[in-house]
């Protein structure tokens, strides 16, 4: 039903495009990958995507006036594997700051960069009911701020590292309808602000989130981070 279906609306497109002039390629295209200069085999090291979400820290200031930092930020980023456990990655995208009360500043630009190690994956026996695997994963990044606020400039430059342990499930039933796969994960997290003019009121602490996997290339990703304030992010990945 569906072969003829596709088959009936080729002939409609085709007799509509004869009623038309039209202006046609040269040359038609390939269907064989072999004819082009990059197949989805040749990109397999690569990934990419985007994420935004709320970020809140405690900071005291040189001044001793402790406060709260709010940033609104959405980042994208593009990765590169070393090997298939190490994947470098390259970070940018914009943000809009607020301390205490005050006003929002301007919107800025943020940039940075980090790598990620996939430290270990263990498929956990019978007669566990739910979780199929067992992962370590490691995170390292840089990350470059700054924002305009009541006539003056912040920058400051954020270093964070975090060990996640995650239990995933592999999903059965129809994939049309159900995730690939649905990972849990949790694990402690380091993050030092650094800038002339404060500095954060606490630099441990927690992370943890759900992975759903839509397919095996295309992760939604819901994380929260936890300094004394929580903050959320959003993220969509493609590796390919």
């Amino acid at each position: 039903m569906k072969k003829y279906t596709f088959t009936s609306l080729s002939a409609v497109i085709a007799i509509f495009a004869c009623t038309l002039s039209l202006s046609a390629k040269p040359i038609g295209g390939s269907n064989d990958p072999f004819d082009y200069l990059a197949t989805g085999k040749d990109l397999s090291w690569l990934s990419m995507g985007i994420y935004g979400g709320q970020f809140e820290r405690n900071i005291d200031f040189e001044n001793g006036l402790n406060s709260n930092l709010k940033t609104t930020r959405i980042l994208g980023y593009v990765g590169a594997d070393i090997f298939n456990w190490i994947t470098v990655y390259a970070v940018a995208g914009s943000s809009e700051s607020k301390v205490g009360e005050s006003e929002t500043g301007d919107g800025e630009g943020e940039y940075g960069g980090g790598i990620r190690l996939n430290l270990m994956h263990h498929f956990i026996r019978e007669p566990v009911p739910l979780e199929d695997v067992l992962r370590l994963n490691f995170d390292a990044r840089y990350l470059h701020s700054s924002s305009d606020l009541n006539f003056e400039n912040l920058e400051w430059d954020e270093i964070s590292a975090s060990l996640t342990m995650e239990l995933v499930n592999h999903t059965a039933g129809n994939k049309f309808f159900n995730p690939e796969s649905i990972a849990i994960y949790l694990g402690p997290i380091y993050s030092s602000l650094n800038s002339s003019d404060f500095k954060e009121d606490q630099n441990f602490g927690v992370t943890g989130g759900i992975e759903f996997y839509l397919v095996d290339t295309i992760v939604l990703d819901i994380e929260i981070q936890h300094f004394g304030e929580t903050s959320a992010a959003v993220g969509l990945n493609f590796h390919f």
